[in-house]
């Protein structure tokens, strides 16, 4: 049912821009932005919600300086699963459907992302030491930068389309 509105979703605002783009682009760039979008409130809320406990320590250390870094790997854990399943079921649908392919598509979807966060991380960190920009702002430019070089990476690496040569 929700892959159906999803679906229904993509197919309604296609119009508007099938001159400027395949729908698979249009469906990644969508399906994408409301990962990335996902991905972003959950930092914001995971960071906010970390700097508000002010006080709590884990093992002597006070995670309110670690908000960052928390708030990054657990808004990155859930966005990549959600991620994965969104643009295998909406962009590049064409890609190979069995189990053990989808299997080896997640590992290279996951190794794709990860680095992908890495950078992320890195250029947050950046903006928010060299810059003094406020987090979720810098999180917000790094993840755009990065969802640019992620879309090469996960077209052409993770679900590339697999010519049949004949004989």
């Amino acid at each position: 049912m929700i892959k159906h509105f999803i679906r229904q979703l993509l197919k309604l605002f296609y119009p508007l821009v099938k001159k400027l783009m395949t729908f698979q682009v249009y469906a990644y760039l969508a399906v994408g932005a409301a990962n990335t979008l996902l991905n972003i409130i959950l930092f914001a809320v995971l960071y906010r919600s970390i700097t508000y406990s002010a006080g709590l320590y884990i093992l002597g250390f006070n995670i309110s300086t670690l908000a960052v870094e928390i708030a990054t790997v657990i808004s990155f854990l859930i966005s990549a699963f959600t991620g994965f399943w969104l643009i295998r079921n909406f962009a590049f649908t064409d890609a190979n459907n069995e189990k053990n392919e989808k299997a080896k598509q997640f590992g290279k979807y996951f190794l794709v992302s990860l680095q992908g966060q890495f950078f992320d991380y890195l250029i947050t960190k950046a903006l928010i030491l060299l810059l003094a920009m406020d987090p979720t702002i810098a999180y917000l430019i790094s993840t755009c930068i990065m969802l640019t070089i992620n879309y090469f990476l996960q077209k052409y690496y993770t679900f590339k389309d697999r010519k049949i040569v004949n004989s």
